[in-house]
């Protein structure tokens, strides 16, 4: 759930495990977030690596290594900013809400700039796009870049706007 981890309500009880690493909405590089029911800890095969036998982590309150005291900090901060802005309905409602913004004006664009995905399965959270003439892709990119909207160019083949 990397992408879309905190971006919207989820009934994590229709999940066994959800890994995510959190970085994009939550906190600094490195952060992952794991949730995992109970009754599938302990069942970990042999060749699992200590760090991801959840058993270990579970018997040791999730403190089995050194914490990442500011990782944590930084999320703890982006969770009480969430609450306090109505929760994950109210991101959600957001997060629609700039979607919609970008993707009617890619498709009232009349084909200058196009998206690759349909539309009953588009993320709310990653955007691509192409342009229609591929070589205004550079100016594009520099254009973008003055109104501080650095790092669109996502897949080689794609832009990709992440909000």
């Amino acid at each position: 759930m990397s992408s879309n981890f905190c971006s919207k309500p989820v009934d994590v009880t229709k999940f066994g495990v959800i890994y995510a690493g959190a970085q994009k909405n939550v906190g600094p590089s490195r952060v992952t977030v794991v949730i995992i029911k109970k009754d599938l800890i302990g069942n970990a095969q042999e060749i699992t690596p200590v760090m991801l036998d959840y058993k270990i982590h579970a018997d040791n309150n999730s403190v089995y290594n050194t914490p990442p005291c500011y990782g944590i900090y930084m999320c703890g901060l982006v969770f009480e900013h969430l609450l306090a802005h109505g929760g994950l309905v109210e991101v959600e409602k957001k997060n629609m809400k700039k979607a919609r913004i970008l993707y009617d004006a890619i498709d009232e664009s009349n084909g200058f700039y196009r998206c690759p995905v349909e539309k009953t399965v588009r993320s709310l959270m990653n955007i691509p796009f192409t342009l229609e003439k591929s070589e205004l892709e550079t100016e594009f990119i520099h254009e973008a870049a003055k109104k501080k909207m650095v790092q669109l160019k996502g897949h080689r083949s794609y832009f990709s706007y992440s909000h």
